[in-house]
């Protein structure tokens, strides 16, 4: 993948752009196992929503995105609706254990 500085046209552009797309989905992936992972310490409905895990893991976040030049109300947003996933799939595996 090129650089920016060295895309000569928008084919290059987009190419890397698809490429990175890739990765990060497949970061996701990895992710979601983890998440699924972490279903074994669970142990009720609060542990999985663990609202001050989420509140320190959204801080820590934005304070990435500004590191990175990033905006940290997109980065806290995006990041809101990945735990929001995870939490619907936490809950829906922790309930199918304990049934």
């Amino acid at each position: 993948m090129k650089p920016p500085e060295e895309c000569a046209k928008i084919e290059d552009v987009r190419e890397a752009i698809d490429g990175l797309d890739h990765e990060i989905l497949t970061l996701l992936g990895r992710r979601a196992h983890y998440v699924t992972a972490a279903t074994r310490f669970k142990t009720g409905p609060d542990s999985v929503r663990a609202p001050e895990r989420q509140r320190a893991m959204l801080a820590l976040r934005r304070r990435w995105a500004e590191e990175a030049n990033l905006d940290p109300d997109f980065v806290e947003k995006l990041y809101k609706d990945i735990v929001s996933h995870f939490v619907a799939r936490e809950m829906e595996h922790w309930r199918g254990d304990q049934a």
